[in-house]
């Protein structure tokens, strides 16, 4: 009775070592890219951003169709990183890829917050056979969820704010941006390759106008929000990063009509800082518009607001996966794009502005 009591106890300690062993590997490993951050010098990336220029596209209104068509015109190879896929269409039309050889591999992620159903495993299933069909979860590269949005194509890349879902097309406020520049592409490459084979992403491996979370994006964020001196306009489903609401508090002071001026402000000094947002109309932004008075803060129900750009002094656009909040920035895997060409960022103001009229407090 004592040996076997004791067998007990020893597989009982074995496992709450193994146990203990686990959680800390999983925190180095969440952290081990964000720790790093203290070596990426922003300002000299923000020196080499280059023009990446080519099309913006939004749906529900005009990207169905370009990114159909784009996607049924592959010849080679389709690498995708995406959250959710379930639009039927695009379903069938993998499979006329695969029938004409075309490579694909999928990262997806393979559970769901609050998922009812594991459409990873169903995707999975849908293409069982087709041997040049891969698919793969996150659980190789440590992150809490695979949220990034891209499809590299033959010779172009997506960068969107979308999911591959058939409300994401059709009934969402979604951003998408499709470009052919080959330094980005192949940075994006190395990015999705190395996330496949569960490697670590290196700064030297993010092309300037790239944007990765968990690596250099809440460096790049925060930087670009402390950067601006004219203006910040964000469009996206929520905000609730702690840090970025603080930078966010403190340029609103810079408003004139703000009624949160305060006694701080110089006696005749002309004040004034253009910051309004457009979030999504649920109960987790209350205390967003709460805070920040109706000229800054408004919700938009027009569509469901699935969106995240932040545009800062006009000049630079951020066009991400990524949500304002410290898990998106710190712990999931976040890809975005930086892009100064002024056509796109027209059109995004223009898209911003309508959407706005169209939204409430």
């Amino acid at each position: 009775m004592l040996r076997k009591f004791s067998f007990q106890k020893l597989v009982l300690l074995l496992a709450v070592l193994i146990f203990l062993i686990a959680i800390f590997t999983w925190d180095i490993s969440l952290n081990i890219q964000k720790d790093n951050n203290s070596t990426f010098d922003v300002e000299e990336s923000f020196e080499k951003l280059e023009n990446v220029t080519w099309e913006l596209l939004y749906s529900p209104d005009n990207a169905w169709l370009s990114f159909y068509e784009n996607i049924s015109n592959i010849d080679d190879s389709l690498k995708i990183q995406t959250y959710d896929f379930t639009n039927k269409t695009l379903k069938s039309e993998f499979k006329k890829l695969l029938d004409r050889w075309v490579d694909i591999k999928l990262i997806m992620e393979n559970y769901k917050y609050q998922q009812f159903k594991n459409t990873r495993r169903d995707i999975s299933n849908y293409f069982t056979g087709y041997k040049n069909f891969e698919i793969k979860s996150d659980e190789q590269m440590w992150t809490e969820y695979i949220h990034s949005k891209i499809n590299l194509t033959d010779s172009g890349f997506w960068i969107q704010t979308a999911n591959l879902t058939n409300s994401s097309f059709h009934s969402n406020r979604e951003h998408f941006f499709y470009s052919t520049d080959t330094w980005v592409w192949q940075s994006l490459n190395t990015i999705f390759e190395k996330d496949w084979n569960g490697e670590e992403i290196k700064f030297e491996d993010i092309h300037p106008n790239l944007v990765v979370c968990n690596v250099n994006c809440r460096d790049v964020i925060e930087y670009i929000l402390n950067l601006a001196d004219k203006s910040i306009l964000i469009q996206t489903q929520y905000i609730v990063d702690d840090s970025i609401l603080e930078i966010l508090k403190d340029k609103v002071v810079l408003n004139k009509s703000s009624p949160l001026t305060g006694s701080s402000f110089e006696k005749g000094a002309q004040y004034w800082f253009d910051m309004r947002f457009v979030v999504g109309a649920t109960e987790t932004n209350d205390e967003l518009l709460a805070y920040f008075w109706p000229a800054v803060a408004r919700k938009f129900d027009r569509y469901y607001n699935h969106t995240k750009m932040i545009l800062v002094d006009g000049e630079i656009l951020l066009l991400w996966s990524m949500n304002l909040s410290d898990n998106s920035l710190d712990k999931n895997r976040e890809v975005g794009i930086l892009i100064i060409d002024k056509d796109v960022i027209n059109q995004f103001k223009k898209m911003f502005e309508k959407d706005r009229e169209n939204s409430t407090y």
